[in-house]
């Protein structure tokens, strides 16, 4: 099965305009890249930029996976490499799979309505949007998550799952069904409770059945608020003043569009077993699934082109964040490679995948820095602003190769301390700032924030 839908892959990147028809596929490297990926995670842990498990294979091979820093800090509890993460918005990607594995069963249609399965949706808009539209993200119905207060008042507190929905059912649409895309947590949680009502089952258990079980994944399940999961990586967030535990975010704010937990291994024979027909008997619903639809989505799956030294390769992905967490899963279809990240300390999973990305396929990884908001802040924390502002000279002189004096740095650093209401602090790192780049206007409004 796996040929035959790489074939279909490389007929998608001619027929899509992904790829252009001068580039060849990218193939194998010779040699064992394991020990510059070792050493540039390495790297990025030792400057607060990686916490946690990666995981690089060719095929069914596993070349690399390793686990970096603490899955529980307060206890002093390592990550390791069967340490359980939650996934976020990977968790789309299985709620399209389920989906996909209902049609296959019969249980339901892409072209059904929600409110065939939700009578108490509003009609004007339920009738009109299709589970396919919810798929591919072109249901025009406003994220949730980007609703004012949200975070801070509503995904602390547990929710009855369909009365939840009425945080945005009753919203206007931001566009036409099927005729624009945007991207957005509200469409898979619909999926998550037509799911439940299809199946008859919970999202939960219909998790087990359709998927879990016949991948014979072990580590993976949903990720329910109170529930002891073992081996589960607690949730916390770098700052520039060192670790801190993340916010609190109660399963059912996230349900089906991304409360799943997983390790890497589970998720490598998850990506294995789909493409290699073990969860989707027939191959025009995993051709669908990997087929661009709108932008460059299918159903839960990005796909792209991505170059790759001189060459392009096909991509098919999903990242994810939650409160204390990040996690990115990629498979370069014409190489065979497979990449994941995973995360607890909620660091941008870009900067690692791309490092390890090139690394894979034979070329050096970028230069990794370390974030002058990092040391800086660690010098504020223990000795002061004013020790901070005469150490940065020095700090220049001997480590400026070494460091990340970007202006976003700064930015960073000063945002913190008015997040953290000490203005006077963060005043003084805007000032320096505007003394080191002066003709930008980025700075404007956060000096005169923080100015008393």
């Amino acid at each position: 099965m796996l040929h035959v839908i790489k074939r279909f892959l490389f007929h998608i990147a001619f027929t899509t305009g992904l790829i252009l028809s001068s580039i060849t596929p990218v193939h194998a490297i010779g040699g064992d890249p394991a020990e510059a990926i070792d050493s540039t995670l390495t790297r990025l842990h030792d400057y607060g930029l990686f916490n946690g498990v990666v995981l690089a294979a060719h095929g069914d091979e596993i070349i690399y996976h390793e686990a970096f820093g603490m899955a529980n800090f307060e206890w002093a509890i390592p990550n390791t490499t069967d340490t359980r993460f939650k996934i976020a918005s990977i968790t789309k990607s299985f709620t399209a799979n389920l989906v996909l594995s209902l049609v296959e069963d019969g249980k339901l249609s892409l072209d059904d309505v929600i409110t065939d399965y939700l009578p108490d949706y509003p009609a004007d808009t339920g009738n009109r949007i299709t589970i396919e539209h919810l798929l591919v993200q072109s249901a025009g119905i406003p994220d949730y998550l980007d609703l004012p207060g949200f975070l801070e008042e509503k995904a602390i507190h547990q929710h009855d799952r369909y009365e939840f929905v009425e945080h945005f059912s009753g919203l206007e649409l931001e566009f036409e069904p099927g005729t624009d895309w945007n991207y957005g947590n509200s469409g898979y949680y619909l999926l998550g409770l037509i799911i439940e009502q299809a199946s008859g089952l919970t999202y939960e258990n219909a998790l087990q059945k359709y998927i879990l079980d016949p991948a014979g994944l072990h580590d993976t399940g949903y990720a329910a608020s109170g529930k002891i999961i073992e081996r589960l990586a607690g949730g916390y967030e770098k700052t520039p003043a060192g670790y801190e535990r993340a916010p609190f975010f109660h399963s059912s704010a996230g349900f089906s569009a991304g409360m799943i937990y997983s390790t890497a291994g589970d998720l490598f024979r998850w990506t294995r077993a789909l493409f290699n027909g073990q969860l989707l008997q027939d191959q025009e619903y995993l051709r669908n699934m990997v087929t661009p639809q709108k932008e460059d989505y299918g159903y839960g799956v990005f796909i792209g082109s991505q170059r790759i030294g001189s060459k392009r390769d096909l991509v098919l992905s999903h990242a994810g964040n939650i409160h204390g967490f990040s996690s990115q899963l990629t498979y370069f279809a014409f190489s065979d490679y497979t990449l994941i990240i995973l995360d607890n300390t909620r660091q941008c999973t870009s900067r690692t995948f791309f490092a390890l990305r090139d690394l894979l396929f034979g070329h050096p990884a970028p230069e990794i820095k370390e974030p002058i908001s990092h040391v800086l802040g660690g010098v504020i924390e223990k000795s002061g602003i004013e020790e901070a502002i005469l150490f940065y000279s020095d700090l220049r002189e001997e480590r400026g190769d070494e460091c990340d004096f970007s202006l976003s740095e700064f930015i960073r650093l000063g945002d913190f301390y008015l997040e953290r209401e000490e203005p006077e602090t963060a005043l003084q790192i805007f000032m320096l700032a505007n003394a080191l780049y002066p003709e930008t206007t980025r700075l404007d409004e956060r000096i005169i924030e923080a100015h008393p």
